[in-house]
């Protein structure tokens, strides 16, 4: 509250300064009515201050701790009721004149939308009023005493509107809680038993519910908000309770919000798909070797080159080292980034010759600080606050080292100084240039570099056209990087054998990077064609096949024997016609043909994502069936997910290294002009989420599936692999009755133990705190996610619901996992330690990673390596019809027909390049 006190005075104090201006402007003209009313909205907001400043000075010396609170602008509908205000200070009046008239304005963002009548006992009898909320933050109750000829104000109220929607939830999760047979963990003693009220809930024999534990749940139902009491009980929740006016008094409030939602879940809905989340790339600006990028603060910030708020809760922070500044002020920004190492600094470029360092010291915290780096509010105490005992600027502890040497100097001054440096020196040169003595500069003689060199170098002059308009062409230093690499071409533009060419490399596996990318390639043999040329795969298809790459980073060797790998697949493939080709023909080609789209038929389209498409697909000489991934290249360089594809496939090799019997397997990756493809074995079992919504699991079956995908995340962890989307929907169901995990789109490598990355993605149900609250975090996210499917493979449902996204991670970060009574104790246990907060207190979180969730009670009567060689009989083997049958997949995507949809738009050659080297075929494809 003192921080949101700090900042409403500011803002309040610049309202007043703008008034003034207006007052005194209108004074000048000689308007006198304008001038009455600016004189009347100055009074007014002189009494607003002294109310700010009493109610300020009043939790200054409360010295309470308060955690930030989220912002978030929501929309819906807001109904309030006002009851009545009490110990409220009045305005004085005469000793012979009634009271004060009472009176309370209710505005949304600065725009009022109800008044309330007036009264003269500081009650109402029936004030209701309902208000659109169109992406507001908060709403202001302004108390007034009419009291002479203009009103004052004696108490004022903010309340966001988010916590209205937050308590909201809760009072929903409380009511249900009330209904039910479920408690937290911490109330399940030995001796707990339910409620007087509850003695009908209906949990069954087994511990988990039929078509739903929780009052009202509708199991996987999807009609459940079409009728019922369910789709009812929301409106019915309300908060009513008395408010705290600022500086004294009280208000009483009865508020309900609906918020507006475009894909709003019921609260009561089992479990569902959900996709899967990634935080967008956004546009970066670097500045002094800072990368801004544009940041969505939900906490009052302060910009650290000006020194104001950032009152509408956006501004730009360096994706390094959190430097945080105003929009309007980032191109001002006169410190270097930590990242930035001085070699890397220009000579030439000017410099403040001030260098006062700060001298930092711990203090007391007891009012509103601001981070002069982050931007962020300090916290209170001791603990992480520092000082300058010189100029008394505050920072956080581990900010100190980011904070320049510019003691005495604020930060505008700095950049005034540095800007007439630069515009100075621009001047001169200016000047030397008009007079000459710029060209006057010696060079070592030599020929000309030739015209056709320098167009190898560059793009094509005429701008690439997409379906989204003309792509403005960008030259930068990795661009420039990856042109050095692009072979030499007619002066005349890219033709479509250069284009060809360009693919035809990353036909190629894996090469050294001296070999792949230093060479030059040999010139095109074939006759120039036009520019956008048909691309004939088959022109190029034919290279020499090459060894997987050796230079793997070491990892620790499997805990398991390896488990046998499954028959190779026995599989013939026509030789393609020879056709002219732009490169010459190696002998070694006819050694084995390589896989392309010609190879297959696609039979069914399986599944859908945010990153791509899944389709089954079958060979044309063996018939045999493979699930295809199908990506656009077009999509992947747009969505800056080059990188991420890559990673995804060389996840896929480690995965294939040793044939782990629980991660879906690669036998091949390919490309064409405008897709790349991830052949991968097929399993027609269908996912955990389709098999646990017709039917729930016991607890034998989830104990199965839970010590097979232990196995696998042990794998990826101890190959440097994070998974990062574990959930029912990415769990697949062999024919023999196992699992094995896939889609490896999020996967992060080189996360050994210790090490931790930022990036926020993930399906919302499963994503853990740390995520949430933009911390660093490691390994120990898969476990938090495993919690959670063991609580879904059990119960049927998840821990954490709501009705969109924002209400599911209010939930992850406030709520307890709910248990039914009578649960067993193990399981209790070790969701309980799985779905910890604290990520270093979390079950797995230590160096010994999975052993410790295998060494737990809930796994007692598991034998490890029975289950990693399969020996242990399946709890249930799902049925198809046929070897092409697709029931056990959603209909959804079934029904669709399978094709690729056309591709218009047409790839340069720096645009395939970046796909250079991705085809690769397995040793046992």
């Amino acid at each position: 509250m003192l921080s949101q006190l700090e900042f409403k005075l500011s803002v309040e104090m610049q309202y007043k300064a703008g008034i003034e201006k207006m007052v005194r402007l209108y004074q000048d003209e000689g308007d006198r009515k304008s001038r009455a009313d600016a004189e009347g909205r100055r009074i007014e907001s002189n009494q607003k201050i002294q109310l700010l400043k009493q109610a300020l000075k009043r939790y200054e010396d409360l010295h309470s701790l308060s955690a930030p609170n989220m912002r978030k602008p929501l929309t819906g509908l807001l109904t309030m009721r006002i009851h009545a205000v009490k110990d409220v200070d009045h305005a004085a009046s005469s000793r012979f004149s009634r009271g004060p008239e009472t009176y309370i304005v209710v505005k949304v963002e600065d725009t009022i939308k109800a008044r309330t009548k007036a009264t003269r006992n500081d009650k109402w009898l029936d004030e209701s009023f309902s208000m659109d909320i169109d992406k507001a933050n908060e709403i202001e109750l302004t108390v007034y005493d009419k009291s002479g000829d203009r009103p004052v104000p004696i108490g004022m109220l903010w309340v966001r509107i988010s916590d209205i929607a937050e308590e909201m939830r809760r009072k929903k999760i409380e009511t249900e809680l009330n209904a039910s047979g479920w408690v937290s963990a911490d109330k399940m003693g030995d001796g707990g038993s339910p409620r007087h009220d509850q003695a009908g809930s209906p949990m069954g024999s087994s511990h988990g519910p039929s078509s739903g534990g929780r009052p009202g749940t509708s199991g996987h139902g999807a009609h459940g908000h079409h009728g019922g009491e369910s789709s009812n009980a929301p409106p019915s929740v309300t908060i009513d309770s008395w408010f705290a006016l600022e500086p004294v008094g009280r208000v009483q409030l009865q508020m309900s919000f609906a918020k507006q939602l475009k894909d709003r879940r019921p609260f009561d809905i089992g479990l569902n798909r959900q996709g899967a989340v990634r935080q967008k790339k956004e546009e970066v600006h670097e500045k002094q070797g800072h990368k801004f990028v544009t940041q969505q603060f939900y906490n009052i910030m302060r910009c650290a080159l000006c020194g104001e708020f950032l009152k509408y809760a956006a501004g730009m922070q360096c994706a390094d080292c959190k430097y945080t500044c105003h929009r309007k002020c980032y191109p001002k920004v006169v410190t270097k980034c930590i990242s930035k190492a001085n070699y890397e600094t220009d000579p030439d470029e000017e410099k403040i010759n001030h260098r006062i360092p700060h001298r930092f010291e711990g203090f007391s915290n007891i009012s509103a600080n601001w981070c002069c780096h982050c931007g962020y509010l300090l916290p209170f105490g001791r603990k992480n606050a520092k000082r300058c005992s010189e100029c008394s600027l505050t920072c956080h502890a581990q900010c100190t080292h980011l904070v320049p040497d510019f003691c005495g100097m604020t930060m505008e001054a700095a950049n005034q100084i540095l800007e007439t440096l630069i515009r100075t020196k621009h001047h001169n040169k200016s000047a030397s240039v008009s007079s000459g003595l710029s060209n006057r500069t010696l060079r070592a003689g030599g020929p000309p570099q030739p015209a056709q060199d320098n167009a190898a170098l560059s793009y094509p002059q005429k701008p690439m056209e997409g379906p989204y308009g003309v792509i403005p062409r960008q030259p930068s230093a990795e661009a420039a990087a990856q042109r050095q690499q692009v072979p030499p071409k007619s002066p005349t533009g890219p033709s479509a054998a250069a284009a060809a060419a360009a693919a035809a490399a990353g036909l190629r596996g894996p090469q050294q990077p001296t070999t792949e990318m230093g060479r030059p390639m040999p010139p095109p043999q074939a006759p120039p064609q036009p520019q956008h040329a048909h691309y004939d795969p088959s022109a190029y298809a034919n290279f020499p096949q090459q060894p997987p790459p050796q230079a793997m980073q070491k990892v620790q060797p499997a805990a398991y024997p390896m488990a046998p790998p499954p028959q190779p697949i026995q599989q013939q493939i026509p030789q393609q016609q020879q056709v002219a080709s732009p490169i010459k023909e190696d002998p070694a080609a006819q050694a084995k043909a390589r896989i392309g789209l010609d190879h297959f038929n696609f039979l069914a389209v399986l599944g859908k994502g945010n990153f791509g498409k899944v389709m089954l697909a079958e060979t044309k000489s063996s018939r045999k069936l493979y699930a295809i991934k199908v990506l656009k290249k077009e999509f992947i360089i747009e969505n800056d997910e080059v990188e991420s594809t890559k990673s995804e496939k060389r996840v896929f090799l480690i995965a294939n290294k040793e044939r782990h019997p629980f991660l879906l397997n690669l036998h091949a990756c390919f490309q064409t002009e405008t897709r790349v493809y991830f052949v991968m074995e097929y399993i027609s079992g269908g996912d955990l989420m389709l098999h646990i919504q017709r039917g729930q699991f016991g607890l034998k079956r989830a104990q199965f599936y839970a010590a097979e995908v232990c196995l696998a995340l042990k794998y990826f962890h101890e190959n440097g692999v994070i998974y990062r989307d574990l959930k029912l929907d990415n769990i697949l169901l062999t024919m023999d009755g196992h699992i094995k995990i896939a889609d490896y789109g999020l996967c992060k490598e080189n996360m050994w133990y210790g090490g931790t990355t930022s990036t926020f993605c993930g399906t919302p149900e499963f994503m853990g705190p740390e995520i949430l609250l933009d911390k660093k975090y490691g390994r120990a996210v898969d476990w938090w996610a495993f919690g959670v499917l063991i609580y879904q493979m059990l119960l049927q449902q998840s821990p954490f619901r709501g009705e969109d996204e924002d209400e599911i991670y209010d939930a992850i970060l406030a709520d307890e996992p709910l248990y039914p009574i009578h649960m067993p104790r193990d399981s209790v246990s070790i969701l309980q330690k799985l779905l910890t907060r604290e990520p270093e207190l979390r079950l797995g979180s230590g160096p010994t990673d999975a052993q410790e969730v295998m060494s737990h009670a809930f796994f007692r009567n598991i034998n490890w390596d029975d289950i990693y060689h399969k020996r242990v009989p399946p709890p249930f083997i799902p049925t198809i019809s046929s070897p092409t049958d697709t029931s056990n997949f959603d209909q959804e995507f079934t029904s669709v027909t399978p094709v690729l949809t056309p591709v218009q738009s047409v790839l340069s050659q720096a645009m395939q390049e970046e796909f250079r080297g991705f085809s690769y075929t397995a040793d046992f494809a």
